[in-house]
């Protein structure tokens, strides 16, 4: 369960934007929301659907968490979505040389893509074996 809170210390104010509350008894985060509420002024946003790139499906079976989203929307990002994929994403017997004739790189963006694939392979154990292992 998502909540945000605003808390005011001595001199300064917090914001705190989400506080996610999971536990087996449903009983027990009722009484952790009601204690955190007198003690902060605090928004219940319901159950969790989506955090930090991650979906959540709360089902009966359990919970699952899922990336497809986030992972769909880097290619996208990047102006790749309608790329065919291959194999090798590199030239074949390219030469490499000090000399650019191409355009310059957009520095900003070059580092946002390779933020959002590192994030996504240091959240996938699967893909961060496979990427340690290349």
């Amino acid at each position: 369960m998502p909540f945000t809170a605003k808390v005011r210390g001595p001199s300064n104010w917090c914001w705190v934007y989400t506080l996610v509350i999971t536990g087996t008894s449903s009983c027990g985060i009722q009484k952790f929301k009601k204690e955190m509420s007198d003690l902060f002024k605090m928004s219940d946003l319901g159950l969790l659907h989506y955090y930090v790139g991650i979906e959540v499906k709360q089902q009966a079976k359990g919970i699952f968490l899922s990336q497809g989203a986030y992972a769909k929307r880097v290619p996208e990002k990047a102006g790749m979505a309608e790329c065919n994929p291959c194999q090798v994403p590199m030239e074949s017997l390219l030469k490499l040389s000090k000399e650019s004739a191409g355009s310059p790189v957009d520095a900003t963006m070059y580092r946002s893509m390779a933020g959002s694939l590192k994030y996504l392979v240091n959240t996938q154990p699967n893909l961060a074996f496979s990427v340690g292992n290349c």
